[in-house]
C-alpha cells in the first residue's frame, strides 16, 4: 500500500509555490498547510496562494503553530541558500518529529564547511527521530550525486569531470538576477568582492564527491568569473547589451585536479546540457541534451526524496545516505 505523507510547505516564494502545486498532484502526498514570514499571507487559505491545486489548510507565520495545527509528517523547506539561516527553521521541525527536505544549497553536504551547524541539525533530528536532507538539481544531483551514482559499474575511477551549461533566460527572474545578468563587468567584480554572490553550494558538491570517491578534501578551491554577452539578450526580467554580464562561470576542484566541477549559467547560453565524464575502467561519458530544467527538477527531486528521507536514519543526511531517490510512474 502507498503511504500518504502529510506535507507542510515552508516558504512561499516562486519555488515554494511551484513545489506545493506539484506536490498536490501526487497520490502519495497531501499538502496540509504552509508557513511564510510574510504577514500579508497570515490566515489566507493555501488554495488561494497556490492557485489551481488541491491543497488544504491555511498559511501561518509560526512554525510551532503549523506543527500543532497541521500535524505534518514532512516539511519542504524552500527559504534560503545559506545554512546558518536555514538551521533556525529546520531544528524545531526536526525536534517535533517532522522530517525535513530542504532546497538550501549549503545543506547538500555541509559536514566540512559547517560542522557546528551540522551537529545542531543532527542532534535535533535524532532527538525527534526525524531525518533531514538538502537536495535540488544542483547541488543535490547533477554535479555531485550523479557522478557518484554513474561510477557504480566502474572497477576504478581516476578522474571526474562534471559540466553544467544552463540558459538562465528560461529560468525564473530571481535566478537571472542572482547570476548577475545585466551587470557591467565592474559591478559583477564588486559583488564578488562583497561575498555571498553567485551560485551557492559548490564547495558542498565538491566535498560530497570527495567523500564518495575517498579523495582528500584538503586544499579544495573554487572560482567565479563573469560570462560576457557578445549579443543583446532580452528576457521578461533583464535586458543585456553586448559587453554586459550575461551570467556566471563557476567551478571547483580538489587540490590534485582529480575532481573538477564546472558550471556556466547565463542568459542566451547555446546548447545547454549536463555532462559527466568519468575516466577509469571503463571510461564513461553521459550527456543530458538540453540539461535538466532547474526549477522543475529541483521540485521533482525534492518531492521524490520524501519517501526516501522518511526511511532514512534520523539526523542530518546527504543524498549519499538515502535509499534510492526515483520518480513515480504516472
Amino acid at each position: 500500500m502507498t503511504q500518504r505523507h502529510r506535507v507542510l510547505q515552508v516558504g512561499l516564494g516562486p519555488i515554494g509555490i511551484e513545489m506545493a502545486r506539484r506536490a498536490a498532484r501526487r497520490p502519495n502526498l497531501a499538502v496540509v498547510g504552509a508557513v511564510d514570514i510574510d504577514p500579508k499571507l497570515e490566515g489566507k487559505l493555501l488554495k488561494d496562494v497556490v492557485t489551481g491545486a488541491e491543497v488544504e489548510g491555511h498559511v501561518v507565520t509560526s512554525l510551532e503553530q503549523a506543527v500543532a495545527r497541521f500535524r505534518p509528517d514532512v516539511a519542504l523547506v524552500t527559504t534560503v541558500s545559506d545554512l546558518a539561516r536555514a538551521v533556525p527553521t529546520c531544528v524545531p521541525l526536526l525536534r517535533a518529529g517532522v522530517h525535513v527536505v530542504s532546497t538550501c544549497e549549503e545543506m547538500a553536504f555541509p559536514f566540512l564547511t559547517h560542522p557546528g551547524l551540522c551537529k545542531e541539525l543532527d542532534e535535533a533530528g535524532k532527538s525527534g527521530k526525524a531525518a533531514c536532507v538538502g537536495t535540488g538539481i544542483n547541488p543535490g544531483f547533477v554535479l555531485d550525486f550523479l557522478p557518484a551514482a554513474l561510477s557504480g559499474p566502474m572497477d576504478r575511477v581516476r578522474l571526474v569531470r562534471a559540466y553544467r551549461v544552463v540558459d538562465a533566460a528560461k529560468r525564473r527572474g530571481p535566478l537571472q538576477q542572482k547570476v548577475g545578468a545585466g551587470l557591467t563587468p565592474e559591478e559583477f567584480a564588486a559583488k564578488v568582492r562583497g561575498g555571498g554572490f553567485g551560485h551557492r553550494g559548490f564547495m558542498e558538491s565538491l566535498h560530497l564527491l570527495c567523500s564518495a570517491f575517498h579523495v582528500d578534501p584538503t586544499g579544495c578551491s573554487t572560482f567565479i568569473r563573469p560570462v560576457i554577452s557578445p549579443k543583446e539578450v532580452k528576457t521578461d526580467f533583464v535586458h543585456v547589451m553586448p559587453g554586459q554580464v550575461a551570467g556566471i562561470h563557476q567551478g571547483a576542484q580538489d587540490a590534485t585536479g582529480r575532481i573538477v566541477l564546472d558550471l556556466q549559467m547565463y542568459v542566451g547560453a547555446d546548447q545547454p546540457h549536463d555532462r559527466i565524464e568519468l575516466t577509469g575502467e571503463p571510461n564513461i561519458a553521459v550527456q543530458v541534451e538540453g540539461g535538466y530544467h532547474g526549477d522543475v527538477a529541483t521540485c521533482a527531486i525534492s518531492l521524490n526524496a520524501i519517501d526516501s528521507v522518511r526511511r532514512a536514519s534520523p539526523g542530518l543526511r546527504s543524498m549519499l545516505d538515502l535509499p534510492t531517490v526515483h520518480a513515480w510512474m504516472s
